[in-house]
C-alpha cells in the first residue's frame, strides 16, 4: 500500500467525533451476532473469547461484544483511531493489514474485518494474516461492498459507475459468490450471510427476514466462516517465486513450498 493511499485512508478512518450511523450500527451488529453465535468459547464463562477487529477505527465491536466474555484487540491504520480504540478495547495495534500482523500464530477465535476489504490492493494479504491469527474452528466476519446489489445493476444498466467503485478509496467490490469462493480457497468454510438491506420492488428493505434469505442482493454483505485449515494462496502471477504450489481457481495458487 503506497503512502499517498495510506494517508487517504487514515483521514477517511472513523473517529469518535463522527458517530456511526444505522447503516454501519446495522453491519456491525450482525457481525458481532456472528461472532457471538459462531466463534469458540464466546459462551464460555472460564474463558474470554479473543477477538481481532482489523481495520477497527474507534473500537466500536465493545458496545455489543460486552467486557467480561470478550478479550478484544484492534488494528488499524490510523494512529489517532487506533488510540481512541484503546479506551474501549483491550489493546490496539498501529498497522497496515497487507503487511504481517503483529500478533502471534493460532491465538485469535475470531477476527473481524468491518469495511476493509474494499480498501486493499491485495485482498490475499488480509485473508492469509487472518487465517494464521485465527485458531482452527475459529470465524472470520468479514462486511464488503455487494457488486450484486440491485441499486448498483441498475447503475451498471444505465452505464453508471456502481457506486461503491466510484469512491476513490475502494479498489473492490465483491459479488457473493466471488466472495465464498475466494474464502473457499483460503480454508474457510461458509457459515452465514446476511446484507444490511435489501432493494428490491416490493419487498420491504431492512425487514431481516428479507436482508437473510435475500443477502445475495443487498447492499453490504456479511459473511461469517469457519477457519478449517491453514493454507497460503497467493496471485497466480506470483507462482514463479515459490518452489511447490497448485493452482485453486480465481487465478489464484496455493503455496505448497515456499
Amino acid at each position: 500500500m503506497s503512502e499517498e493511499y495510506k494517508q487517504l485512508i487514515n483521514k477517511s478512518a472513523w473517529h469518535a467525533e463522527d458517530g456511526y450511523d444505522e447503516g454501519e450500527r446495522v453491519r456491525l451488529s450482525r457481525a458481532c451476532e456472528f461472532i457471538q453465535t459462531h466463534a469458540p468459547h464466546a459462551t464460555c464463562d472460564d474463558r474470554q473469547c479473543a477477538v481481532l477487529d482489523i481495520g477497527c477505527g474507534v473500537g466500536p465491536l465493545r458496545e455489543w461484544l460486552g467486557s467480561d466474555r470478550f478479550n478484544i484487540t484492534g488494528m488499524e491504520i490510523s494512529p489517532e483511531a487506533a488510540a481512541e480504540a484503546r479506551n474501549r478495547y483491550d489493546a490496539c495495534l498501529v498497522a497496515d493489514i497487507e503487511t504481517a500482523w503483529p500478533v502471534e500464530a493460532e491465538t485469535f477465535d475470531a477476527v473481524h474485518a468491518g469495511a476493509v476489504m474494499e480498501h486493499v490492493l491485495d485482498w490475499h494479504a488480509p485473508l492469509n494474516h487472518a487465517g494464521a491469527a485465527l485458531r482452527v474452528g475459529g470465524v472470520l466476519v468479514v462486511s464488503v461492498p455487494s457488486l450484486r446489489n440491485w441499486s448498483e445493476i441498475k447503475r451498471l444498466i444505465k452505464g453508471r459507475q456502481p457506486h461503491w467503485i466510484a469512491d476513490v478509496k475502494h479498489l473492490h467490490a465483491y459479488t457473493p459468490r466471488f466472495l465464498t469462493e475466494l474464502l473457499r480457497i483460503h480454508g474457510f468454510e461458509l457459515i452465514g450471510m446476511e446484507a444490511d438491506k435489501v432493494r428490491l420492488p416490493l419487498l420491504p428493505a431492512k425487514k431481516r427476514w428479507v436482508c437473510q434469505r435475500f443477502a445475495a442482493w443487498g447492499s453490504v454483505l456479511i459473511v461469517a466462516a469457519a477457519l478449517v485449515e491453514h493454507v497460503r494462496v497467493e496471485d497466480g502471477a506470483r507462482k514463479d517465486e515459490f518452489k511447490r504450489t497448485e493452482s485453486v481457481g480465481l487465478r489464484s495458487i496455493r503455496v505448497l513450498e515456499a
